[in-house]
This record gives C-alpha cells, structure tokens and sequence, in this order.
C-alpha cells in the first residue's frame, strides 16, 4: 500500500497511515473505522503498523465483519483469558462473538470494555458497506463507543464519475441525502458533502475526525483527490490517500 498526506497544495509519500494520519498511538487508543471502500484492509494495515510498535493491539467490530480463521472468538469472560495468554506472545488479536460460520458480530458491551482494558490500542469497524465504495449512515450507524479517541472516515474513489445506484451502499439513502436521482452519477462536490457532514461519515463524531480516500490507483484520480482535500480543508478536515500503484 502507497500512503500519500496532502499539504500545503503538494502531495507528500509516508512511510505508514499512523504517520499520514498523525495519530498519537500513546493517546488515540481507541479508532473507529467508518464508510465504506475498504474500511477493513484499512483497519487491517494500521493494526499491523501500531502492533509492530510493541502495542498490544486488538482489531474487533461493533456491528458484523466476516469471519476469518485468524480471529479469536469471544462469548464469555473466560475467554478473555484467552486473549490475554494471546497477547503475552503476540501484539495483535482479532476478535468477535460468533454470529453464523460467516460472519462474527460485536461483543456484548461488557466484554468489550473489559477486552480494550487489557490492550494498548483497538481498532472498532464501526459499520457496514457490502464491500461497495461510498456510504451514508441509515439511522443506527455507526456504532461509536464513547470513549473513541479517533474517528476515520474511509471513501473509495472509484465511485467518482459513476451512477449512485451502481457504487453505493443502499443507493435510495445516498441519493435523497444528496438531493439526486439514483441514476445520477457521483461528482467530486458529493464526496465532500458525505465526507463532511454531520449526516454523513461523521455522524456521531464527538472526538478527531480524519478521512482516507482509498484505490487512487490511477493518474486520473489525482487532481480530482488534490480538489477533494482542498474542499475537506475548508472544514477543518484533513484527507489522505491510499494507492496500490505509484501516482
């Protein structure tokens, strides 16, 4: 992954998101990941990265993520010893309560509470986008715990140019908040307004607000990516990028 800052008009390569987000790790313990366009690789990278520091780091969700062999689940208290024994050989654990053979779902809120005291840092998906790139939040999303110290908003940029009800997650929400039709397509304008608005991404953000925009892997995203953190900028929100290929 190629981590890209943009400030003061000139895009800047970092060597890792904690670095492009700024994040403290000693005081944003808790970051909740929310949007849509690759929410979980992203949370996935910068758990690996915080990890790699010596922080006992603990990946989990408060809504559903797929169930992957690698994660530790979790019904009761005692396996929260379990995770502990884990994390004295390891610094990073995924974690949920099962929900079927596919899918985990969040904690009961109790253990939760009880698994983020024995960590350093935890990383929360906070909702769902049917692995599509551009979201608003219905009416019960995100799930936000109070005590979250940093919020990330995530966007893909491939839905810009196309058709809301070809790259958005429930498409009739998306297109009544922008006051469009589901056949219209996704301009720059857009984004903005969902990375910025109260109603949007940042709905129920009461702590640092931060926002990724994701598979800038071509040239022609660039300028367009370089207006949408201009227009971010405006609202006091800073915006980084994230590519697979050099730009």
């Amino acid at each position: 992954m190629k981590i890209y800052s943009y400030k003061d008009d000139q895009i800047i390569e970092n060597n890792s998101l904690i670095e492009a987000l700024e994040i403290d790790i000693q005081k944003d313990k808790i970051i909740t990941i929310v949007g849509a366009g690759g929410k979980t690789s992203t949370m996935f990278r910068l758990g690996e990265e915080i990890s790699n520091l010596n922080r006992k780091t603990i990946v989990t969700t408060t809504t559903h993520m797929a169930l992957e062999e690698d994660f530790v689940l979790v019904e009761d208290e005692c396996d929260l010893k379990k995770i502990e024994q884990i994390l004295e050989t390891s610094n990073l654990i995924k974690i949920g309560k099962k929900e079927s053979d596919y899918k985990i779902k969040c904690l009961d809120f109790d253990l939760l509470q009880k698994a983020i005291s024995i960590c350093d840092n935890v990383l929360i998906e906070g909702d769902g986008s049917k692995r599509l790139p551009l979201k608003v939040p219905r009416e019960n999303e995100p799930v936000i715990i109070k005590s979250t110290n940093l919020v990330i908003g995530i966007i893909g940029i491939d839905c810009l140019g196309k058709k809301i009800k070809d790259v958005c997650h429930r498409p009739d929400s998306v297109a009544n908040f922008l006051q469009k039709s589901v056949d219209e397509n996704i301009e720059i304008e857009d984004i903005v307004k969902i990375a910025t608005s109260k109603k949007g991404l940042k709905k129920d953000v009461n702590c640092k607000y931060k926002v990724v925009i994701n598979k800038v892997d071509s040239e022609k995203y660039l300028g367009k990516c370089k207006k949408i953190a201009d227009l971010c900028q405006n609202f006091d929100i800073n915006v980084i990028f994230t590519s697979y290929k050099n730009i």
